[in-house]
């Protein structure tokens, strides 16, 4: 019979962990969501984080990060963003999960633990829920957008929709200066102000300052850098990218009112992925896309995004682990009546 074993740990011992045998063994690139560093940049922003890792006959074999959330109503789960991590899935895998997880949610006052990881759906008898009870403002988009950028400059280049190629000459034209930071050296100020500019314009809402400094302090010079471009002397467009097992995400951005006829948000990419090959990253992921669980008005963003190349990356819906039946079946009956 094979032995799982499930030991909850602290972020060192999680780093220590994940760092041993990579970003653990996966069939499809790990997201930064699991990464060690997004775990402190919750903590930081005042969320419970809990890690854990998974071994089989005391050999590591995956890890998960998971980090409580509030529904309405006060109803409290903890989530799993495109996690948890395993070389291995099965039946008893997924049961033993289910009776480690049960005392670590009652100690966090959970009704649900929320696994969002294509894999244990795929190979174990586990359903997805259905997209209503699925959208939650914690879940991950179910579409990414998603190009490889192991091919030469050129190449990339070319396969770029005409219109970007076109917006990334403009800027040039207009002496655009691209520069790159590491994130705890970048000009914090001048990004928010970019990024609160975006949510006002856009009509879409964004964290507090405090959060994106307690992502630009959790990053290391190695897992990642912000990108600004400047023009006539002024912050025109700027972006946070994050860079974790070999794939650069594009997670924050943000750009001015005043330049907007020369959409540097272009040239500001097409630095960002020249230089996320020094990060030694082979895929660049431009994050979410419209889909049909999230809801978002996300038409204009998508568009953007394509105009670069690439492919599209869908991801099933979750799975709940649910412990406390009738608060759940209230949530459930919530969010089929929304």
């Amino acid at each position: 019979m094979v032995g799982y074993n499930f030991e909850e740990c602290t972020l060192k011992q999680y780093e220590s962990a994940v760092s041993s045998v990579g970003a653990t063994a996966s069939k499809e690139p790990v997201s930064f969501l699991q990464a060690p560093f997004y775990g402190e940049i919750q903590t930081k922003s005042g969320k419970d984080v809990v890690y854990f890792l998974i071994k089989k006959d005391e050999k590591l074999i995956g890890s998960g990060l998971a980090i409580t959330y509030t529904a309405p109503g006060g109803l409290r789960f903890l989530y799993a963003p495109y996690g948890p991590i395993s070389s291995t899935w099965d039946e008893e895998l997924l049961n033993e999960l289910r009776i480690f997880l049960k005392p670590i949610a009652k100690r966090l006052g959970c009704t649900f633990v929320r696994l969002d990881t294509d894999d244990l759906t795929a190979e174990t008898s586990a359903k997805p829920i259905s997209a209503k009870v699925a959208r939650t403002a914690s879940l991950q988009p179910r579409a990414e957008w998603v190009l490889d950028i192991s091919q030469g400059k050129d190449a990339l280049w070319m396969g770029f929709h005409k219109h970007a190629r076109y917006n990334i000459r403009l800027a040039e034209r207009a002496e655009t200066v691209i520069t790159h930071y590491a994130p705890q050296e970048a000009p914090l100020d001048d990004f928010f102000a970019l990024m609160q500019t975006t949510a006002e314009r856009d009509n879409f809402g964004i964290f507090d300052r405090g959060y994106y400094e307690a992502y630009l302090s959790s990053l290391s010079d190695t897992d990642g850098f912000v990108t600004i471009a400047t023009i006539d002397g002024k912050p025109a467009a700027a972006a946070l990218f994050v860079t974790y097992d070999k794939q650069t995400h594009y997670v924050f951005a943000g750009s001015s009112n005043e330049f907007r006829k020369i959409a540097p948000a272009y040239a500001v990419l097409w630095a960002a992925i020249q230089e996320a090959k020094h990060y030694e990253a082979t895929l660049f992921n431009f994050g979410g896309i419209i889909d049909d669980v999230k809801s978002q008005e996300l038409g204009g963003v998508t568009s953007f995004k394509k105009r670069f190349g690439g492919y599209r990356v869908t991801h099933k819906n979750p799975y709940d682990i649910v412990y406390k039946s009738f608060a759940y079946t209230a949530f459930r009956l919530y969010k089929s009546i929304r």
